[in-house]
């Protein structure tokens, strides 16, 4: 078997911040030739945020692992079976009834280099290659859908989603357009809102600088939120994916 295009480093963080519960969860997996990555950002209070969050990790992981396929439909596939996940445990009466989380996944195909990824929410994607930020996805909030049309973003409640997981209809996601070829030198960063948000973007620009490897990254990314000091510090989480030659 020749080898692969790429191989994949990663390292990972996740904190409670000023929260009594971490509903943030997060997971990967990596066959012979293929990854998956994952990270959700639950709400719905009570703990009902903590389980949407880790159904819809579970179901991403065990979902790819058999049929572990880089493509647009499997990608639409698993997002949506990660919906019908938390709406099958909503139950009328109990924390989980009106439980939601965000979600952004992340397709790699190793031998080739393609990525493909999809989002829900806040939650991001961030992409750097040779150290220069090529951008990240845009969030589905009414602050940002006020903004794209023109309006006064004063109304909008911080952190407002238009779009989570738990969703009966109307769950919109948004998925990249085609397959993005990664090569060695190229980083990614899967993270939820309460890390970007601590973070300003001169700072997230510049945070892969001089670092040699993702847990010096994730460290780096970590003391920055810590510096920030916010009294409402949310749970904060991040999965950083170092690409390497194969």
């Amino acid at each position: 078997m020749s080898a692969h295009a790429l191989t994949v480093s990663l390292a990972s963080l996740s904190r409670s911040g000023q929260r009594e519960c971490n509903e943030d969860a997060f997971g990967y997996w990596e066959g012979d030739a293929s990854f998956v990555a994952v990270l959700c950002d639950g709400a719905g209070g009570h703990g009902g945020g903590q389980a949407a969050a880790r159904l819809a990790v579970t179901h991403v992981l065990e979902a790819f692992a058999p049929r572990p396929e880089v493509s647009l439909d499997a990608l639409r596939e698993l997002v949506l079976g990660a919906n019908d996940a938390v709406v099958s445990q909503q139950v009328a009466g109990t924390p989980t009834a009106d439980m939601r989380t965000t979600i952004v996944l992340l397709l790699l195909d190793l031998d080739t280099g393609a990525a493909l990824w999809a989002h829900a929410g806040d939650s991001r994607l961030y992409r750097w290659h040779e150290g220069r930020l090529l951008g990240h996805t845009l969030d589905q909030t009414l602050e940002r859908r006020l903004r794209d049309a023109g309006l006064s973003t004063g109304e909008a409640t911080p952190g407002q989603l238009t779009s989570a997981l738990g969703s009966v209809d109307g769950l919109e996601i948004e998925v990249s357009p085609a397959p993005q070829r990664l090569a060695c030198g190229d980083v990614l960063l899967l993270c939820s809102d309460g890390l970007w948000s601590a973070v300003d973007d001169a700072a997230m620009a510049s945070s892969v600088d001089g670092c040699g490897d993702a847990r010096s990254w994730v460290d780096r990314l970590e003391t920055a939120v810590v510096s920030a000091d916010r009294s409402d510090q949310d749970n904060y989480s991040a999965l950083a994916i170092w690409c390497e030659a194969g």
